[in-house]
């Protein structure tokens, strides 16, 4: 946080003295002979130089919560830069070296502002709906990658079972672990109620393997009772492949 905002100062100092310096060079060397001409060129140049500030700004504060440098932050920057050029390349020729008329000359420098405006909306605008479809995605996803998770859990513990009968649960565990390993990734909204179903057999399961760890003799039946669970929470899992299936 420090770091920051020493960058922020730095970037403020920067900004400052550019703006400073641009202001002594207009009114001690001049820029042409129309006053209106002038003018146009001053507030176009200040204008650039804030738009730069204001997106290293930006820049400074999203690079913090990225883990890194995304396409669009680059493309954004690769546009700043260039209406900056623009800006400056615009005051030299048709303000010192052609003389154009000033309305002709304003109203270019505000064209130049408006496209540029224009492109940064439109490539943020972008940036923003790939972001949320990586959301979006990414949370489509969560509810494999949970019910994943927990069986990891529930055969990480199986695996500390000190038991002669500790290879058929890890057997059966793994039979389980496969079919979630080609199920669909991507959940849907409608699948709430069997995606909440599979967490709570995975839960009981998870609860069933750690009492088994507990005993010092086994019930009898104690592979039929785990079996049975397996199976209760493949049958699920495929009626909910199933349903993904119908609805795309």
């Amino acid at each position: 946080m420090e770091k920051s905002r020493s960058y922020t100062g730095l970037i403020t100092g920067i900004y400052v003295a550019a703006l400073a310096a641009t202001l002594i060079s207009f009114f001690t060397l001049g820029f042409s002979e129309s006053l209106m001409r002038f003018v146009v060129t001053l507030l176009a140049v200040c204008i650039a130089e804030t738009v730069v500030y204001g997106y290293a700004l930006m820049w400074l504060r999203g690079a913090r919560k990225a883990s890194r440098t995304s396409p669009v932050w680059i493309s954004g920057a690769i546009i700043v830069a260039l209406y900056m050029a623009v800006v400056l390349a615009a005051a030299i020729m048709l303000d010192w070296i052609l003389e154009l008329n000033p309305l002709w000359y304003a109203g270019i420098q505000i064209i130049l502002l408006l496209a540029a405006a224009a492109v940064l909306a439109a490539v943020g605008l972008h940036g923003w709906n790939a972001a949320s479809g990586e959301r979006r995605a990414k949370d489509a996803s969560r509810h494999l990658r949970t019910h994943r998770q927990e069986l990891q859990d529930i055969s990480r513990l199986a695996r500390g079972w000190q038991h002669p009968e500790a290879g058929r649960l890890s057997g059966l565990l793994d039979e389980l672990a496969e079919k979630f390993r080609y199920s669909d990734p991507v959940s849907r909204p409608g699948l709430s109620a069997t995606e909440d179903i599979l967490r709570q057999q995975l839960s009981l399961l998870h609860d069933h393997v750690a009492l088994l760890l507990t005993l010092t003799e086994l019930p009898a039946d104690w592979d039929v009772e785990t079996q049975e669970l397996t199976n209760s929470i493949a049958s699920t899992l495929a009626r909910r492949n199933q349903e993904l299936a119908a609805l795309k």
